[in-house]
């Protein structure tokens, strides 16, 4: 799947187009909207993360979305890294991608009619990352169980911080 083919499904290739017009001249925005058409999007396995813009050379890889999100915010997350895609596209030479969050990218999520914040937050994404938690430690002294994502390192130390028994991997 493409920006386009995405935003196409979605109902958001027209304010994509609206927003290039907007933003950029006309032969500058048929350049950017050639580059930016074929960026792939690809699923997200992260439950922290609602999507991500991936570049690397200062060319775009992707973007990843996390497809278990509402659907309202699936839409709105796919609109703010298309903003983080115009944003470093539209650079003039184009380097590593810094200031992701800066005035040129709000002007670009403004573009495409959505609020320039930084984070958002999904209760599906909370309660699959809440379904996801195992105990990966348990506390010698009083019993408590450590649960996260991942395990912890099997040759490492850890102190439970209430009580200061050892966790011991389970």
């Amino acid at each position: 799947m493409t920006v386009k083919t995405f935003a196409i499904k979605s109902g958001l290739w027209s304010q994509i187009l609206r927003a290039l017009d907007e933003q950029l001249d006309r032969r500058a925005a048929k350049e950017l909207l050639l580059e930016l058409e074929s960026v792939p999007v690809h699923r997200s396995r992260a439950v922290r993360r609602l999507g991500c813009y991936v570049s690397r050379l200062g060319k775009p890889v992707c973007i990843r979305l996390q497809f278990a999100q509402e659907a309202e915010l699936l839409a709105e997350t796919f609109l703010h890294e298309v903003a983080h895609a115009c944003d470093h596209l539209s650079r003039k030479g184009r380097g590593k991608y810094s200031r992701a969050h800066g005035p040129q990218w709000c002007r670009w999520a403004l573009a495409l009619g959505i609020e320039p914040q930084v984070t958002g937050r999904s209760e599906q994404l909370d309660s699959l990352y809440a379904e996801r938690l195992k105990v990966v430690a348990v506390c010698s002294r009083c019993g408590f169980e450590l649960r996260r994502l991942r395990r912890l390192n099997r040759r490492g130390k850890y102190l439970h911080r209430e009580c200061g028994g050892r966790l011991k991997p389970v």
